[in-house]
């Protein structure tokens, strides 16, 4: 994941909901550095997350039908 192509304030958000510990008016660079740092180091449960994708197509699936997906 490319951070350096997201906009300022979405990496300012990402750190805002990860609470990473870097300062609140930090520089786009500082912000890019701490946030794929975070998203790098963060582990995943792959059989979880893909259970969890699958209940939620599947517990949704007449709205997702219904706008014609």
């Amino acid at each position: 994941l490319d951070f350096n192509a997201l906009n300022i304030q979405v990496l300012r958000r990402y750190r805002q909901a990860f609470k990473l510990n870097v300062k609140a008016r930090s520089s786009k660079d500082d912000l890019v550095l701490a946030a794929s740092r975070h998203f790098n180091n963060y582990m995943v449960d792959e059989v979880d997350t893909i259970a969890r994708f699958l209940y939620t197509v599947h517990s949704n699936k007449e709205k997702v039908t219904s706008v014609g997906y």
